[in-house]
Protein backbone atom coordinates (compact mmCIF):
# COMPACT_ATOMS: atom_id res chain seq x y z
CA UNK A 1 0.00 0.00 0.00
CA UNK A 2 1.34 3.42 -0.99
CA UNK A 3 1.26 5.93 1.85
CA UNK A 4 0.32 9.46 0.87
CA UNK A 5 3.04 12.10 1.18
CA UNK A 6 2.28 15.15 3.30
CA UNK A 7 2.87 18.41 1.44
CA UNK A 8 4.61 21.06 3.52
CA UNK A 9 5.45 24.26 1.65
CA UNK A 10 5.39 27.34 3.90
CA UNK A 11 5.48 30.84 2.41
CA UNK A 12 9.27 31.14 2.70
CA UNK A 13 9.85 27.85 0.82
CA UNK A 14 6.99 27.51 -1.68
CA UNK A 15 6.43 24.93 -4.39
CA UNK A 16 5.57 26.94 -7.49
CA UNK A 17 5.00 25.88 -11.09
CA UNK A 18 8.64 26.66 -11.80
CA UNK A 19 9.67 24.27 -9.04
CA UNK A 20 11.05 24.68 -5.54
CA UNK A 21 13.84 27.00 -4.51
CA UNK A 22 17.31 25.55 -5.00
CA UNK A 23 19.85 25.73 -2.21
CA UNK A 24 21.73 28.33 -4.22
CA UNK A 25 18.61 30.50 -4.21
CA UNK A 26 18.08 29.88 -0.51
CA UNK A 27 21.68 30.82 0.24
CA UNK A 28 21.38 34.00 -1.82
CA UNK A 29 18.16 34.99 -0.02
CA UNK A 30 19.66 34.33 3.42
CA UNK A 31 22.90 36.18 2.70
CA UNK A 32 21.09 39.04 0.97
CA UNK A 33 18.78 39.79 3.91
CA UNK A 34 21.62 39.74 6.43
CA UNK A 35 23.97 41.50 4.03
CA UNK A 36 21.58 44.37 3.33
CA UNK A 37 21.35 45.04 7.05
CA UNK A 38 25.13 44.93 7.49
CA UNK A 39 25.79 47.34 4.62
CA UNK A 40 23.00 49.72 5.64
CA UNK A 41 24.15 49.83 9.26
CA UNK A 42 27.77 50.34 8.25
CA UNK A 43 26.93 53.26 5.95
CA UNK A 44 24.69 54.86 8.61
CA UNK A 45 27.41 54.83 11.28
CA UNK A 46 29.21 58.14 11.78
CA UNK A 47 32.08 56.33 13.49
CA UNK A 48 32.79 53.20 11.44
CA UNK A 49 34.88 51.65 14.22
CA UNK A 50 31.75 51.33 16.36
CA UNK A 51 30.31 49.01 13.71
CA UNK A 52 33.01 46.48 14.60
CA UNK A 53 33.45 47.21 18.30
CA UNK A 54 29.71 46.76 18.91
CA UNK A 55 29.50 43.57 16.82
CA UNK A 56 26.95 44.95 14.35
CA UNK A 57 28.14 42.52 11.70
CA UNK A 58 27.31 39.60 14.02
CA UNK A 59 23.65 40.69 14.09
CA UNK A 60 23.62 40.43 10.29
CA UNK A 61 25.24 37.00 10.55
CA UNK A 62 22.54 35.93 13.02
CA UNK A 63 19.82 36.99 10.56
CA UNK A 64 21.39 35.11 7.63
CA UNK A 65 22.18 32.01 9.70
CA UNK A 66 18.68 31.85 11.22
CA UNK A 67 17.03 32.07 7.80
CA UNK A 68 19.32 29.45 6.25
CA UNK A 69 18.85 27.15 9.25
CA UNK A 70 15.08 27.49 8.79
CA UNK A 71 15.38 26.42 5.15
CA UNK A 72 17.52 23.39 6.04
CA UNK A 73 15.29 22.39 8.96
CA UNK A 74 12.23 22.58 6.70
CA UNK A 75 13.70 20.02 4.30
CA UNK A 76 14.66 17.70 7.15
CA UNK A 77 11.19 18.08 8.64
CA UNK A 78 9.63 16.97 5.34
CA UNK A 79 11.60 13.73 5.61
CA UNK A 80 10.42 13.33 9.21
CA UNK A 81 6.81 13.74 8.07
CA UNK A 82 7.26 10.85 5.63
CA UNK A 83 8.75 8.71 8.40
CA UNK A 84 5.82 9.53 10.70
CA UNK A 85 3.42 8.51 7.92
CA UNK A 86 5.15 5.13 7.71
CA UNK A 87 4.71 4.62 11.45
CA UNK A 88 1.05 5.60 11.43
CA UNK A 89 0.22 3.92 8.13
CA UNK A 90 -1.50 7.13 6.97
CA UNK A 91 -0.91 10.88 6.77
CA UNK A 92 -3.61 12.01 9.21
CA UNK A 93 -1.29 13.09 12.04
CA UNK A 94 1.30 14.82 9.85
CA UNK A 95 -1.39 16.54 7.76
CA UNK A 96 -3.11 17.76 10.92
CA UNK A 97 0.14 19.31 12.20
CA UNK A 98 0.85 20.96 8.85
CA UNK A 99 -2.68 22.31 8.28
CA UNK A 100 -3.59 23.42 11.80
CA UNK A 101 -0.22 24.25 13.33
CA UNK A 102 2.23 25.15 10.59
CA UNK A 103 0.04 27.54 8.61
CA UNK A 104 1.51 30.70 7.13
CA UNK A 105 -0.72 32.73 9.45
CA UNK A 106 0.68 31.02 12.55
CA UNK A 107 4.22 31.40 11.24
CA UNK A 108 3.60 35.11 10.79
CA UNK A 109 2.10 35.51 14.27
CA UNK A 110 5.02 33.65 15.87
CA UNK A 111 7.52 35.77 13.96
CA UNK A 112 5.82 39.03 14.90
CA UNK A 113 5.50 38.04 18.55
CA UNK A 114 9.15 37.03 18.92
CA UNK A 115 10.31 40.07 16.93
CA UNK A 116 8.36 42.38 19.24
CA UNK A 117 9.73 40.66 22.35
CA UNK A 118 13.27 40.78 20.96
CA UNK A 119 12.99 44.53 20.31
CA UNK A 120 11.58 45.07 23.81
CA UNK A 121 14.39 43.04 25.43
CA UNK A 122 17.04 44.97 23.49
CA UNK A 123 15.42 48.24 24.59
CA UNK A 124 15.41 47.11 28.23
CA UNK A 125 19.06 46.10 28.02
CA UNK A 126 19.86 49.51 26.58
CA UNK A 127 21.19 50.14 23.09
CA UNK A 128 24.74 51.55 23.44
CA UNK A 129 24.98 55.34 23.38
CA UNK A 130 27.14 55.37 20.23
CA UNK A 131 24.05 54.60 18.18
CA UNK A 132 21.99 57.44 19.63
CA UNK A 133 24.06 60.08 17.84
CA UNK A 134 22.50 59.05 14.52
CA UNK A 135 18.72 58.55 14.31
CA UNK A 136 19.17 56.40 11.18
CA UNK A 137 21.75 54.18 12.87
CA UNK A 138 19.56 53.78 15.96
CA UNK A 139 16.53 52.97 13.81
CA UNK A 140 18.51 50.36 11.90
CA UNK A 141 19.52 48.72 15.17
CA UNK A 142 15.88 48.21 16.06
CA UNK A 143 15.17 47.02 12.51
CA UNK A 144 17.97 44.46 12.93
CA UNK A 145 16.53 43.31 16.26
CA UNK A 146 13.10 42.98 14.65
CA UNK A 147 14.27 41.00 11.61
CA UNK A 148 16.43 38.71 13.74
CA UNK A 149 13.57 38.16 16.16
CA UNK A 150 11.14 37.45 13.33
CA UNK A 151 13.36 34.80 11.71
CA UNK A 152 14.22 33.23 15.07
CA UNK A 153 10.55 33.31 16.07
CA UNK A 154 9.54 31.28 13.03
CA UNK A 155 12.25 28.77 13.91
CA UNK A 156 11.05 28.61 17.51
CA UNK A 157 7.49 28.02 16.34
CA UNK A 158 8.69 25.19 14.09
CA UNK A 159 10.45 23.62 17.08
CA UNK A 160 7.19 23.68 19.06
CA UNK A 161 5.42 21.97 16.15
CA UNK A 162 8.16 19.33 15.91
CA UNK A 163 7.88 18.56 19.62
CA UNK A 164 4.09 18.41 19.33
CA UNK A 165 4.31 16.02 16.37
CA UNK A 166 6.63 13.65 18.22
CA UNK A 167 4.56 13.72 21.41
CA UNK A 168 1.42 12.85 19.43
CA UNK A 169 3.31 10.06 17.65
CA UNK A 170 4.88 8.55 20.77
CA UNK A 171 1.78 6.71 22.16
CA UNK A 172 1.31 4.82 18.90
CA UNK A 173 4.91 3.62 18.69
CA UNK A 174 4.31 0.45 20.68
CA UNK A 175 1.69 -0.57 18.12
CA UNK A 176 3.59 0.52 15.01
CA UNK A 177 7.20 -0.47 15.73
CA UNK A 178 8.55 -3.50 13.87
CA UNK A 179 12.12 -4.57 14.71
CA UNK A 180 12.29 -6.47 11.40
CA UNK A 181 10.72 -3.66 9.40
CA UNK A 182 13.75 -2.25 7.58
CA UNK A 183 15.98 -5.27 7.65
CA UNK A 184 19.01 -3.17 8.53
CA UNK A 185 19.78 -4.97 11.76
CA UNK A 186 19.25 -1.90 13.92
CA UNK A 187 16.10 -3.34 15.44
CA UNK A 188 14.42 0.04 15.62
CA UNK A 189 12.74 0.35 12.22
CA UNK A 190 12.49 4.03 11.29
CA UNK A 191 12.80 5.36 14.82
CA UNK A 192 16.53 6.05 14.46
CA UNK A 193 15.78 8.42 11.59
CA UNK A 194 13.45 10.42 13.81
CA UNK A 195 16.05 10.54 16.57
CA UNK A 196 18.76 11.67 14.15
CA UNK A 197 16.52 14.45 12.87
CA UNK A 198 16.04 15.75 16.42
CA UNK A 199 19.80 15.91 16.94
CA UNK A 200 20.17 17.70 13.61
CA UNK A 201 17.58 20.30 14.63
CA UNK A 202 19.43 20.77 17.91
CA UNK A 203 22.73 21.36 16.11
CA UNK A 204 21.15 24.01 13.87
CA UNK A 205 19.72 25.77 16.91
CA UNK A 206 23.06 25.54 18.70
CA UNK A 207 24.83 27.19 15.74
CA UNK A 208 22.47 30.16 15.99
CA UNK A 209 22.81 30.14 19.79
CA UNK A 210 26.59 30.57 19.56
CA UNK A 211 26.19 33.63 17.33
CA UNK A 212 23.58 35.09 19.69
CA UNK A 213 25.96 34.59 22.62
CA UNK A 214 28.82 36.27 20.77
CA UNK A 215 26.63 39.25 19.92
CA UNK A 216 25.06 39.72 23.35
CA UNK A 217 28.35 39.34 25.19
CA UNK A 218 30.13 41.66 22.74
CA UNK A 219 27.59 44.49 22.90
CA UNK A 220 28.09 47.12 25.62
CA UNK A 221 24.51 47.33 26.87
CA UNK A 222 23.71 50.54 28.76
CA UNK A 223 21.67 49.20 31.68
CA UNK A 224 23.65 46.12 32.69
CA UNK A 225 24.32 47.72 36.09
CA UNK A 226 20.67 47.07 37.02
CA UNK A 227 19.95 43.73 38.68
CA UNK A 228 16.71 42.96 36.83
CA UNK A 229 18.41 43.76 33.50
CA UNK A 230 21.14 41.23 34.25
CA UNK A 231 18.47 38.60 34.90
CA UNK A 232 16.79 39.42 31.58
CA UNK A 233 20.18 39.21 29.89
CA UNK A 234 20.88 35.75 31.36
CA UNK A 235 17.42 34.51 30.41
CA UNK A 236 17.68 35.78 26.84
CA UNK A 237 21.19 34.48 26.21
CA UNK A 238 20.31 31.03 27.59
CA UNK A 239 17.02 30.75 25.68
CA UNK A 240 18.46 29.28 22.43
CA UNK A 241 20.40 26.64 24.36
CA UNK A 242 17.29 25.67 26.31
CA UNK A 243 15.40 25.31 23.02
CA UNK A 244 18.20 23.14 21.57
CA UNK A 245 18.06 20.86 24.62
CA UNK A 246 14.26 20.73 24.62
CA UNK A 247 13.95 19.66 20.98
CA UNK A 248 15.93 16.52 21.82
CA UNK A 249 15.01 15.88 25.44
CA UNK A 250 11.22 16.28 25.46
CA UNK A 251 10.27 14.11 22.46
CA UNK A 252 13.24 11.80 23.11
CA UNK A 253 12.03 10.92 26.60
CA UNK A 254 8.47 10.37 25.35
CA UNK A 255 9.60 8.11 22.50
CA UNK A 256 11.97 6.20 24.78
CA UNK A 257 9.19 5.64 27.31
CA UNK A 258 6.79 4.08 24.81
CA UNK A 259 9.54 2.17 23.00
CA UNK A 260 10.55 0.72 26.35
CA UNK A 261 6.97 -0.39 27.00
CA UNK A 262 6.87 -1.98 23.56
CA UNK A 263 10.14 -3.78 24.16
CA UNK A 264 9.00 -5.12 27.52
CA UNK A 265 5.76 -6.45 26.04
CA UNK A 266 7.53 -8.04 23.09
CA UNK A 267 10.15 -9.75 25.29
CA UNK A 268 7.66 -11.66 27.44
CA UNK A 269 6.60 -14.22 24.81
CA UNK A 270 10.12 -14.95 23.42
CA UNK A 271 11.37 -15.54 26.96
CA UNK A 272 8.58 -18.02 27.59
CA UNK A 273 9.33 -19.87 24.34
CA UNK A 274 13.03 -19.83 25.13
CA UNK A 275 12.41 -21.45 28.51
CA UNK A 276 10.20 -24.11 26.89
CA UNK A 277 12.86 -24.90 24.28
CA UNK A 278 15.55 -25.34 26.90
CA UNK A 279 13.31 -27.60 28.95
CA UNK A 280 12.68 -29.79 25.91
CA UNK A 281 16.30 -30.94 26.03
CA UNK A 282 15.39 -33.00 29.10
CA UNK A 283 13.16 -35.21 26.97
CA UNK A 284 15.94 -36.29 24.60
CA UNK A 285 16.77 -39.47 26.51
CA UNK A 286 13.35 -40.87 25.52
CA UNK A 287 14.17 -40.82 21.82
CA UNK A 288 16.71 -42.48 19.53
CA UNK A 289 19.87 -40.71 18.37
CA UNK A 290 18.51 -39.54 15.02
CA UNK A 291 15.50 -37.94 16.63
CA UNK A 292 17.73 -36.20 19.17
CA UNK A 293 19.93 -34.76 16.42
CA UNK A 294 16.94 -33.44 14.46
CA UNK A 295 15.35 -32.01 17.59
CA UNK A 296 18.57 -30.28 18.62
CA UNK A 297 18.90 -28.73 15.18
CA UNK A 298 15.33 -27.45 15.21
CA UNK A 299 15.63 -26.09 18.73
CA UNK A 300 18.95 -24.43 17.91
CA UNK A 301 17.43 -22.60 14.94
CA UNK A 302 14.49 -21.41 17.03
CA UNK A 303 16.77 -20.23 19.83
CA UNK A 304 18.97 -18.35 17.36
CA UNK A 305 15.92 -16.60 15.92
CA UNK A 306 14.59 -15.68 19.38
CA UNK A 307 17.99 -14.38 20.49
CA UNK A 308 18.17 -12.19 17.38
CA UNK A 309 14.71 -10.80 18.10
CA UNK A 310 15.61 -10.02 21.71
CA UNK A 311 18.85 -8.34 20.65
CA UNK A 312 16.94 -6.14 18.23
CA UNK A 313 14.52 -5.19 20.98
CA UNK A 314 17.42 -4.26 23.27
CA UNK A 315 18.87 -2.03 20.54
CA UNK A 316 15.46 -0.41 20.10
CA UNK A 317 15.48 0.73 23.72
CA UNK A 318 18.98 2.20 23.36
Amino acid sequence: MTIKTTDFYPFYDPNRDRGRLSYISKSVISLAIGGVYIVAQYLAMADKSVFFSQYCWVLGAIISTAIMALYIATDVFRVSLSTVNKFKGNDQLSSYIVRHWLSDYNYGLAGLFCASVNVAVAHLLGVPGEFHSSPLSLSLMYVGFFVAGFSLGMGLFAVVAIIGLYLKLAPSLQHALDPDGDGDGDGDGEIKKLGDSLWFFAMLIAAVAVLVSIYMLGMKWQYMHLAYVRWIFLLWISMPYLVAISVVLIPGLAVRRYASHYQTDREIRPKQIKAQLYSSFKEFENFDDETIINSKKEISEKLTHINEQMEKLRKMRN
